[in-house]
């Protein structure tokens, strides 16, 4: 029996799946109730979590909880489990939030779902650059946040790499060009790998000097999933491998912004 936000999260499932007109039979109510209680403490720990990475810095910003919010809407709560996800964000505000206790929960009760873990730190970094700029008491946080789940440091700044090259390509796609050299000068806000020479941007991405717009970004995102660290960490890559992959993606997005800024895109 749950309690609390965690227990507002399971019922509102089990509503939505009844409102749903769901009907399952007595084998099936089993693997339900293990489901409902998965996403359920996936749910109350990412919240949970998010409040206390968001108040690392002392104070929650308005671009914080919209983020939050946008993240409600991405995972598809509904009115119940959205009001629980905000009391379990409040939770983990409070300065006596046992982290450690929430996330050895989550091991306990997710560890057979290893998809999951990388989503949650997907959406902890939302929260921790929700406001362009990474504090170092939230990359704190999120780095403590990594180990306590077991995530060696080399494959979550894996993660945290490529999260930020799709984070600055993305950026660039809505003309997102930020104020110049204030802009350029943000923690996070773009790889810092040199890239010395519009011809070695080029060489880099595989293209030639007339290349299109449309063609330099295909060659971007092509290049960027082909060496997604991700991809090394699924078949058992050594920290070398991992290393590497995440200085070619570092590497392919200075490279893409180089080009972007020359021609001005």
């Amino acid at each position: 029996m749950f309690g609390g936000p965690l227990g507002a999260l399971v019922g509102a499932m089990v509503g939505h799946n009844l409102d749903q007109g769901q009907r399952k039979t007595a084998p099936d109510v089993g693997l339900a109730s293990d489901n409902e209680r998965v996403r359920a403490v996936f749910l109350a720990t990412a919240f949970q979590v998010m409040g206390h990475l968001a108040k690392a810095d002392g104070r929650v910003s308005e671009p914080e909880i919209a983020a939050t919010r946008a993240i409600m809407a991405h995972l598809k709560l509904n009115a119940g489990q959205q009001q629980a996800a905000i009391e379990c964000f409040n939770e983990g505000k409070q300065p006596d939030f046992a982290v450690d206790t929430t996330l050895d929960a989550f091991q306990r009760v997710c560890r057979s779902h290893p998809a999951l873990l990388q989503q949650l730190l997907e959406l902890f970094l939302n929260i921790a650059y929700a406001d362009g700029d990474l504090h170092s008491q939230t990359h704190a946080r999120l780095l403590h946040v990594a180990a306590r789940l077991g995530v060696p440091r080399l494959q979550f700044e894996a993660l945290h790499a490529m999260f930020r090259a799709q984070r600055w390509a993305h950026r660039q796609q809505r003309g997102d060009y930020g104020d110049g050299a204030h802009e350029r000068s943000r923690q996070g806000s773009r790889p810092t790998t040199a890239v010395n020479s519009l011809a070695q941007a080029y060489s880099i991405l595989g293209l030639k000097r007339d290349a299109s717009p449309e063609d330099i970004k295909l060659a971007y995102r092509r290049l960027i999933r082909q060496h997604h660290p991700d991809k090394r960490v699924a078949s058992g890559a050594s920290s070398t491998e991992l290393a590497h992959a995440t200085e070619k993606t570092r590497e392919l997005t200075a490279a893409y912004e180089r080009i972007r800024e020359a021609r001005g895109f």
